[in-house]
C-alpha cells in the first residue's frame, strides 16, 4: 500500500511540474561569442578610441554576457594651483552587456545592445595615479551587423556614452566623458543562425 501511495505522489508530483510555467520557458541557449570592440568618442573635447572586448550567450533573438573597455589617450593640462600639471586621463569600464539581433540569417541586419557598467577613472603622471574617482557607465547603441563568415559578424553601430559619478577629478566632471560614440564590434563564436526565427 505505501508503494501504490508513493507511486501516486510521484506522478502526482510529475504533473504539477509539467504545468509549472516560469518567466524564461522560451528561452533556448542556441551558442556564444566573444570579440574585440572598438568604439570612437570624446572625453573633454578630445576625440579618440577606447578598447575592449566582450562576451556572451546567445538565447533566441538576445544576447546576454559581459564587457570591459579602457583608454588613456586624452591628455590633460591644469594650469593653475597646487595641482597644475600635464595628465593622462585612463578611463576604464566594465560590466554587463546586453543586446539584440534579428534575422540574423541575412547578409545585413539589425544589431543594438546595452552596455551597462562600472569603473574607475584616473589621472596619471609619470604613470603615477594622482587623481582617481570610480563611474558608471550606460551605452546604449543600435545599427546593422554584416555576416562576413558563418562564425563572424561585424557590427556597425552609434550611441551615446553617458557617464555619472566624477566628483573628484580637478576641473572635470561627469559631463566631460558623456559623449556620442561610434563603435565596431567583431562577434566570433557560434550563432545558431539556422534556427527558425518564427516571428
Amino acid at each position: 500500500m505505501k508503494k501504490i501511495l508513493l507511486l501516486v505522489l510521484s506522478l502526482m508530483s510529475l504533473h504539477l511540474s509539467a504545468q509549472q510555467e516560469t518567466l524564461f520557458d522560451d528561452l533556448e541557449v542556441l551558442g556564444a561569442f566573444g570579440g574585440p570592440i572598438l568604439e570612437i568618442g570624446s572625453i573633454n573635447g578630445e576625440v579618440g578610441a577606447d578598447v575592449g572586448g566582450g562576451g556572451a550567450l546567445i538565447l533566441n533573438r538576445f544576447f546576454f554576457g559581459g564587457y570591459g573597455m579602457g583608454t588613456e589617450y586624452p591628455e590633460y593640462s591644469i594650469e593653475d594651483g597646487e595641482n597644475a600639471g600635464d595628465y593622462n586621463i585612463q578611463f576604464r569600464h566594465g560590466g554587463l552587456w546586453f543586446g539584440a539581433t534579428s534575422k540574423t540569417g541575412k547578409l545585413v541586419h539589425f544589431y543594438s545592445s546595452l552596455k551597462v557598467g562600472w569603473g574607475r577613472t584616473r589621472l596619471k603622471s609619470d604613470g603615477d595615479t594622482i587623481f582617481s574617482d570610480r563611474t558608471f557607465v550606460l551605452t546604449p547603441e543600435a545599427g546593422f551587423e554584416v555576416n562576413v563568415t558563418d562564425f563572424f559578424k561585424l557590427g556597425f553601430t552609434a550611441g551615446y556614452r553617458w557617464v555619472d559619478g566624477i566628483n573628484q577629478l580637478p576641473g572635470l566632471e561627469s559631463n566631460d566623458f558623456s559623449s556620442p560614440v561610434g563603435a565596431l564590434t567583431f562577434r566570433f563564436g557560434g550563432f545558431g543562425d539556422d534556427w527558425d526565427w518564427d516571428w
